[in-house]
């Protein structure tokens, strides 16, 4: 059995590792580490180990279009206009939602929120989803801003400016050449202070929301607590959930988000972590708001409608709270199930399943059944998930498509390391009615009658994109590292490195010569094993490896192996002890 990944090794040797050790008590393994992910002073360190709010936010008046931004909403709020917030259906775009409009609720401003139904309207500022809005607006608003959306409206800011209506775009996808003609544009890829290159849409919506408090105090307007504690923590999890890189100003948002949990996250995210965790709620970490929080979030979208999860986030009132939190912990039951189905069938159609599938990417589709997708059709709230599912399990990009009954539809596409979902999507634009998105996620419209054409077009992108389809993704190991090394002060000190995630992973380790003394099947459907492993003569580690079940028939007691992993500290059992999460394994070859 080979590995399924590349293993590339990081060089992380330099004379700041020592100054690291010494200033922050690390191990010099972790020291490397920092060095390894161009942590290159002790102050960049210090933010890095110790991030605080008040010292290392930037200043949002280095964000271009915030000072334009700012004053239009100066006006609307002076002038008693009605202001409406345009936002998404997913966590990013209702948590930017509830900060602007709880920074906005702060200064007076008359300001509703819309969010779009991701069933009927789909994804984005688009004109369905803006007659809508404007049709259930009393009264009509005379400024709209977007969060998490809009940076590729040009056609609809224009529609809107005929309408008398003012724009504000606030976004973090990729742009386009041309953009809106809105009266400001913030965007952190047009611009943005070192360190928040790659803020989410909330992330952006708390930038704005912070030069408004600025503006304000300049103006001797006080607001009463300034920035808001649950501002960051709603754009800390949403930079988790979001998936972006948990560096710079995303990993302060994330790490600071957990220090204000137990004070700012209001009544509803405290109902919602009590429905959804089995045992006693305390401080969440990246995986409560990535797997616990997030996809609860999410579901209201994917499965009714996400002003249920706006509802959520902004009331303070227990009850209400409760009952929504039930509400959403069914809605992501029901996710959940209906995932289940299509990725079966999914992964049938590809291939994938018999181990056939030769394209360089995955390209699906199914029909939707919109009247009871529970029982048959594809749903467009899931194939997001699906398609990654896909990816990861593939190591290629895929594209889920949901087919309406004129033979178009709407799609998802998710890419790993290598690929760049945009430019695939670009180069079989000729088939689409519109997409956007980000390098490793994307949305889009397949126009009708296209599939196959599709197909052929991103399927050929993408093998571009690799350059060698037979060569294996890689992942970064830190260092081979001994059997003495696996201890319990190492696990602890790892956590320092917190919140893991996208450009922040838990670091990977790998060992030669493991022999496996036992294994097993576990999991509900048989999808992960569990590994008792001897390493010299320490004594036996347990070790587990997710969604790896197929592996059974050909893994056996006493194979000698090298594999990378994750370092632990686990609770089994009532003891505290190491434990291995195996990320990849090579069959050691013995005579």
């Amino acid at each position: 059995m080979q590995a399924k990944y590349r293993w590339d090794f990081t060089k992380s040797e330099g004379q700041d590792t020592f100054n690291f050790s010494r200033e922050f008590g690390l191990p010099p393994a972790l020291a490397r580490v920092l060095y390894s992910r161009g942590i290159a002073t002790c102050e960049q360190a210090r933010r890095f180990l110790l991030p605080n709010i008040k010292q290392d936010l930037t200043d949002p008046a280095f964000f271009p279009g915030i000072a334009d931004a700012v004053e239009r909403i100066w006006l609307a709020i002076t002038g008693k206009e009605p202001v409406m917030i345009f936002g998404d259906f997913d966590v990013d775009g209702i948590a930017a939602a509830v900060i602007l409009k709880k920074a906005l609720a702060a200064l007076g401003a008359d300001a509703s929120v819309f969010l779009p139904q991701r069933s009927t309207e789909g994804y984005g500022f688009t004109l369905k989803a803006l007659q809508r809005a404007l049709l259930d607006a009393q009264p009509q608003p005379t400024l709209i801003i977007t969060v998490d959306c809009g940076i590729g409206a040009v056609a609809e800011v224009a529609w809107l400016r005929e309408q008398g209506i003012d724009v504000i775009i606030t976004d973090h996808h990729e742009c386009a050449p041309i953009q809106p003609a809105a009266v400001a544009v913030i965007n952190p890829h047009l611009g943005a202070p070192p360190g928040a290159e790659s803020i989410c849409g909330a992330g952006v919506a708390f930038k704005l929301a912070h030069a408004l408090i600025q503006y304000a105090a300049q103006e001797g307007v006080q607001v009463e607590k300034g920035i808001s504690g649950q501002w960051v923590v709603l754009a800390g999890l949403a930079s988790v959930a979001d998936v972006v890189p948990l560096t710079g100003e995303n990993r302060l948002f994330a790490a600071s988000a957990m220090k204000l949990w137990r004070n700012h996250a209001g009544a509803g995210l405290r109902q919602l972590m009590l429905r959804a965790q089995t045992g006693p709620a305390g401080i969440p970490d990246a995986y409560t708001f990535g797997f616990v929080l997030g996809p609860r979030i999410n579901a209201a979208g994917r499965m009714d409608s996400a002003m249920k999860a706006y509802e959520l986030l902004t009331t303070e009132d227990i009850d209400l709270a409760r009952g929504l939190a039930a509400q959403l912990e069914g809605y992501n039951g029901e996710r959940r199930g209906i995932q289940t189905r299509i990725l079966k069938e999914a992964r049938e159609q590809c291939g994938v399943a018999s181990g056939s599938c030769q394209d360089a990417a995955i390209v699906v589709g199914g029909l939707e059944n919109s009247d009871d997708p529970k029982n048959g059709g594809w749903h467009p709230g899931v194939v997001g998930i699906v398609a990654a599912q896909l990816s990861e399990e593939s190591g290629k990009p895929a594209a889920v498509i949901v087919f309406n009954s004129e033979g178009g539809g709407r799609g998802s596409v998710r890419a790993g390391a290598g690929y760049h979902a945009l430019l695939a999507l670009t180069s079989a634009a000729e088939t689409l009615d519109g997409f956007g998105g980000h390098a490793q996620a994307a949305g889009f419209q397949l126009k009708p009658g296209c599939f196959e054409h599709f197909k052929a077009l991103f399927c050929q992108a993408c093998a571009e994109h690799s350059g060698n389809s037979d060569t294996a993704p890689a992942i970064t190991v830190e260092a081979w590292i001994e059997p003495d090394e696996l201890s319990l002060e190492m696990a602890s000190q790892i956590e320092r490195l917190a919140p893991f995630g996208m450009a922040n992973r838990m670091p990977l380790w790998a060992m030669r010569g493991v022999t496996i003394e036992s294994l097993r099947v576990i999991g509900s459907q048989g999808e992960h094993m569990q590994f008792v492993l001897k390493m010299g003569s320490k004594p036996s580690v347990r070790a587990v490896w997710f969604r790896c079940g197929n592996l059974c028939n050909i893994l056996t007691k006493g194979d000698v192996v090298d594999l990378v992993f994750e370092l632990l500290q686990s609770d089994f059992r009532g003891s505290n002890e190491v434990e291995l999460r195996i990320v990849d394994m090579a069959l050691r070859i013995t005579s």
